[in-house]
């Protein structure tokens, strides 16, 4: 590769981890769109991002969680884990990915697809999931032939852009997958969806409409080639011959027909021009039906969308991201991946600026693209995560820990908020703490239990912790408590941004026009504070600017005892827009 290409490398780079996570961010709430703040059931496509509710927890534990706009999903989770560990030399990234990355994910995934989560869950008890004794699991493994991979392995086509050889992508995408999935539609429209992405960054001309449909279709006997060698060793192959009837490769060399006829009928719709219709393009690939889920599918949309769309990338992304009843925030961000291999940054709307962590997606994206010849040997520190790593992160969380908590013994994060969803059911208990990490992405930890039978009305406890968020004081029943943070009301919200980034170096973490958040520390419009507070704050008075936030675990009963201690409530339990429950006090 010449230098001369370098930066458009990069850039390109950058702008596919950015669009991926906008397209995810975008579609996430499209699954759900009466849950949208501010809208209906029919959501207008726009690239501004939405806060939202989203309902969790299943039967057991009903609860509703606030989703600030711009946050993203397992989508964009997965993609910045393998991207951590492709920059790791040989197969050394397999065994970060598989042992470290994928069971650390289970503490903070969001909206993590079960095929990967069943497979994680044996990974954590150090067990590949195609050597589970359980003849059922495995059964279920090799069915497994969901999106779950395609749509994380952007990060080995942006690794081996700069080689002229696509086979150890191919072999590495493979390896990867299996990971999780056995399915031949999982892996092969994983090996697509990676060449494609591969292609259009090492492409200097400009690419004809429909080229790259036909690239694809030419170079079926790269993508859908079964590797050679053994991709993820332990018997894998052997254990996927006796998982399916008829041997593996011929299930593989099936599934690799389906792709092409799906590509076809891209072609096809391709063909038809102006008039063409999406949806219903859309519709014959399948990806409003049983199968939209499936790894080929999800590709083929992609694949559309892109080639569709070339001289719009934008178009791509929200027409994925809003249409409707299908895949909309994996088939949104594997076709924001593609139009950003393909455009690079011009055309990014500026508002996808404000997706969550999106300089740490520019630093991996450039990170990820120095490829081979920069990779680096497996840190000696890096820890193998089991079940026993991931109660004690749990349990020290729930306990009230401060300061930096060891993640994986390379990689750290701090607590910067905590932060109580909407229980659904009298017995459900929800807590959720907000961390950033060493290197700058943002994770959240959940926390589900129940209120014991034998509790009170006014104390209830989290059967699941062994320790209930009530504390005792001179014989009195206290809502546990954890400060959540300062904030500080301004009048130019801009020139005190500057000054704490500029003069005291802090990174935001969420950033509007109206609130700065730097974690523990927040800076909100004066307006904003005082019309949210109900009048609580006053911006004219110096006793009364400013606000200390407390989470508790039961509002009713602080609200209470703040009464009965004398305290003046300035304003009473309110439910503020985002589904939260506030009352301030002076």
């Amino acid at each position: 590769m010449t230098e001369r290409r370098v930066p458009a490398f990069r850039s390109r780079a950058e702008a596919a981890f950015i669009a991926l996570a906008a397209g995810d961010a975008l579609g996430w709430p499209q699954e759900f769109p009466s849950k949208v703040l501010g809208g209906g059931s029919e959501q207008t496509a726009t690239t501004a991002f939405r806060p939202w509710v989203r309902r969790g927890g299943g039967r057991f534990y009903p609860h509703e969680e606030h989703i600030q706009a711009g946050e993203y999903s397992d989508d964009t989770q997965l993609v910045l884990a393998v991207a951590r560990c492709r920059m790791l030399s040989g197969t050394s990234w397999w065994g970060a990915l598989t042992r470290t990355e994928l069971p650390l994910w289970t503490l903070y995934e969001r909206g993590g697809g079960g095929a990967t989560k069943r497979a994680t869950e044996m990974w954590i008890k150090g067990m590949p999931p195609w050597r589970s004794n359980d003849s059922r699991a495995v059964r279920r493994y090799f069915d497994a032939g969901g999106n779950g991979v395609t749509m994380r392995v952007l990060p080995h086509a942006i690794f081996y852009a700069c080689e002229a050889d696509p086979t150890p992508l191919m072999r590495d995408v493979v390896t990867d997958g299996v990971a999780t999935h056995g399915h031949p539609r999982a892996l092969v429209g994983a090996t697509a969806y990676a060449f494609a992405a591969w292609w259009l960054l090492r492409s200097e001309q400009t690419i004809r409409f429909g080229e790259l449909v036909q690239v694809l279709l030419e170079n079926a006997a790269v993508w859908g080639a079964l590797p050679a060698t053994n991709p993820a060793r332990n018997g894998w192959l052997d254990a996927a011959d006796r998982s399916t009837p008829n041997g593996y490769e011929a299930a593989w060399s099936t599934v690799v027909g389906e792709m092409r006829d799906l590509f076809h009928r891209v072609e096809r719709g391709l063909n038809a021009g102006a008039i063409a219709d999406d949806d219903e393009i859309l519709r014959d690939l399948g990806c409003f039906g049983k199968a939209k889920g499936a790894g080929t599918v999800s590709t083929a949309a992609a694949v559309y969308l892109c080639a569709r769309y070339a001289a719009q990338p934008v178009q791509a992304v929200l027409k994925a991201a809003f249409a409707r009843k299908a895949d909309t925030d994996t088939i949104a961000a594997m076709s924001g991946g593609l139009v950003g291999c393909l455009a690079g940054q011009d055309w990014l709307p500026p508002e996808w600026k404000e997706v969550q962590d999106y300089e740490y997606l520019r630093r991996m994206a450039n990170q990820v693209a120095q490829g081979p010849s920069a990779a680096q040997h497996r840190p000696a520190g890096l820890r193998t995560i089991g079940q026993r790593e991931l109660d004690s992160l749990r349990a020290v969380l729930v306990e009230g820990h401060r300061g930096s908590l060891d993640l994986d013994g390379i990689r750290h994060a701090e607590v910067v908020d905590l932060i109580c969803p909407t229980p659904l059911s009298k017995s459900t208990v929800a807590q959720v703490w907000q961390l950033r990490t060493s290197d700058g992405q943002t994770i959240y930890v959940t926390k589900l239990g129940r209120r014991s039978k034998t509790a009170g009305p006014r104390e209830p406890e989290l059967q699941t912790s062994g320790r209930p968020p009530m504390l005792r004081t001179d014989g009195h029943a206290v809502p546990l408590a954890t400060a959540a943070g300062l904030k500080l009301t301004v009048t130019d919200i801009k020139a005190m941004a500057a000054f704490y980034e500029g003069v005291l170096g802090l990174r935001p973490g969420k950033r509007s026009h109206r609130f700065v958040s730097y974690g523990a520390l927040s800076l909100v419009d004066a307006q904003t504070a005082a019309d949210l507070s109900g009048g609580a704050v006053d911006p004219k008075m110096d006793a009364r600017r400013h606000r200390i936030q407390v989470h508790v675990s039961d509002l009713d009963a602080a609200y209470r005892r703040v009464q009965q201690l004398g305290g003046r409530v300035a304003q009473p339990i309110t439910e503020m827009p985002w589904r939260e429950r506030v009352f301030h006090c002076v």
